[in-house]
């Protein structure tokens, strides 16, 4: 399948194809018919597609993309206890090793975002991908934890790139009346990614040393990278920036709809306020000054928490005395349920704007601190996990949802950059303070009751959250203050 523009697609400048009035779709800026020859309004013309081949084949490229970043970040959690063994490691000194393809989030968003947002998305995401993947397989590699800890680190800036990278592409070929639905589908593949080590350490591990995980998590995202510079096509939103870049951009909406026509005089527009000045200012234009805070401390909170589970489960499950077979299995499980939550919140969200994810805040804080309980294994530990995975994951999944469509073509990706920056941040944290909880031989009990806090705080920053979102997002599209420079009132995009 090419999801480029073929060449049966691409005609000759000047030659118009004339259509029934009734089969022409409302591209002008004012919401009537353009003179398709003369201007085409790209986010009109994206909002009307319908879910063709060509979309769904973007989303399966970006999901897999997704898919292999999950892998890695959860591969360390479970080659921990083998690397324990095999080095004769205490358990606080896995704390650095944890959490080291996790800090490195505090500067992958941000580079490959600004990236992004000056060669494209597409670029910046192969980037990314060969960045993780190369280092991914350095990781099997090493033969300390010194050599361990930077290896993970440089992986995870590659990780935590091609995952702000692609969550802003997938959202700017996603129809407006789909983006929630389509960027939970993309970000699903982190999650089930990130479950996909629990089913597979096991039986590896019982066969082969603790390097063949990392070899495995190296492999597949360097063999993806072909396929997305052959069949990924750039953002059209990001080429309708760059006037250097139209001609491929009038390939590329031909794919959108076939009847298009393109001539060497089309001007294109995006219908939405282009940001000007310091790309981080225009994250707190307006509403967004309070909007842009509230998610990034949400998103925190939501990830603290969440790595808290994803790199410390294995480890204090094995401690308590569960078998590392059925300590794996509990990790898949949270993982596998909240990607499910991701999936169940998805047309919520397109629907009633931010309120799920306040709901799942609500009903997560018990669900986690009930973990800690006594009598907390087999089966009713794995149905607590599901539990809990299904409304940590399923919030988060929504936050990743509102902040892909909240900000401009030209700084979306700096913005979603910044937000992953925070969620990383707090999943750096998380297993940190597990380490140190541990090593200070604090009660299960105890322990789950403090993972549980951080999500007592993001109730009140996502009740904020969803007010916001609700007044200015969730209804129909309206004129927003455009941002310094821009001069004008112009309608936006980016409301639900």
């Amino acid at each position: 399948m090419d999801f480029h523009g073929s060449p049966r697609a691409r005609s000759p400048a000047g030659v118009k194809v004339r259509l029934p009035e009734e089969a022409r779709p409302p591209f002008g800026p004012e919401g009537g018919v353009a003179d398709m020859a003369s201007q085409i309004d790209v986010t009109k013309l994206i909002d009307a597609q319908p879910v063709s081949r060509f979309l769904i084949g973007v989303v399966v490229l970006c999901a897999l993309v997704t898919l292999a970043d999950g892998y890695n970040i959860t591969v360390i959690a479970l080659a921990a206890p083998a690397l324990r063994k095999a080095w004769h490691l205490e358990p606080t000194a896995l704390a650095a090793l944890l959490s080291s393809s996790l800090v490195a989030g505090l500067v992958g968003p941000f580079l490959f975002g600004l990236l992004s947002d000056r060669i494209g998305r597409r670029q910046a995401m192969i980037a990314a991908t060969l960045l993780l993947g190369g280092f991914g397989i350095a990781s099997g590699l090493c033969t300390s934890v010194s050599a361990l800890v930077i290896m993970r680190f440089i992986a995870g800036v590659g990780m935590s790139g091609a995952l702000a990278v692609t969550v802003a592409a997938a959202n700017e070929f996603a129809p407006r009346r789909l983006r929630a639905t389509i960027v939970t589908i993309v970000f699903s593949g982190t999650t089930i990614g990130s479950g996909l080590p629990g089913l597979v350490a096991g039986p590896l591990l019982a066969r082969y040393p603790w390097p063949v995980l990392f070899y495995i998590g190296g492999v597949v995202p360097i063999l993806l990278v072909p396929f997305i510079f052959r069949f990924l096509p750039e953002s059209p939103k990001f080429l309708c920036l760059h006037p250097g870049r139209h001609e491929e951009l009038g390939r590329l909406l031909r794919r959108f709809d076939p009847r298009l026509q393109v001539t060497a005089q089309t001007r294109f527009t995006l219908g939405e306020a282009s940001a000007g000045g310091f790309p981080l200012a225009q994250l707190f234009v307006g509403r967004l000054a309070l909007l842009t805070p509230l998610l990034w401390l949400g998103s925190f909170l939501a990830q603290t928490v969440f790595f808290s589970f994803n790199n410390g489960l294995p480890i204090l499950l094995t401690d308590a005395g569960v078998p590392f077979a059925r300590a794996s299995l509990a990790l898949a499980v949270f993982q596998f349920a909240g990607t499910l939550g991701g999936w169940s919140i998805m047309r919520p969200v397109d629907r009633f704007g931010m309120l799920p994810c306040t709901i799942l805040y609500v009903l997560g804080v018990p669900l986690v601190a009930s973990l800690g309980l006594p009598g907390s294994t087999g089966t009713p530990l794995m149905l607590l996990c599901a539990a809990a995975g299904f409304c940590v994951l399923g919030l988060h999944f929504a936050q990743v949802a509102c902040v892909s469509n909240i900000y401009p073509t030209a700084v979306r990706g700096f913005g979603v950059g910044w937000f992953m920056l925070f969620a990383r941040t707090g999943g750096a944290i998380g297993p940190m303070v597990v380490g140190v909880l541990v090593g200070w031989h604090v009660s299960m009990r105890s322990l789950f009751a403090l993972l549980a806090a951080p999500l007592v705080v993001g109730i009140v920053a996502s009740i904020a959250v969803t007010l916001i979102y609700h007044a200015h997002y969730q209804r129909a599209p309206q004129t927003l203050p455009a941002p310094s420079g821009a001069g004008q009132e112009v309608q936006s995009e980016t409301a639900i």
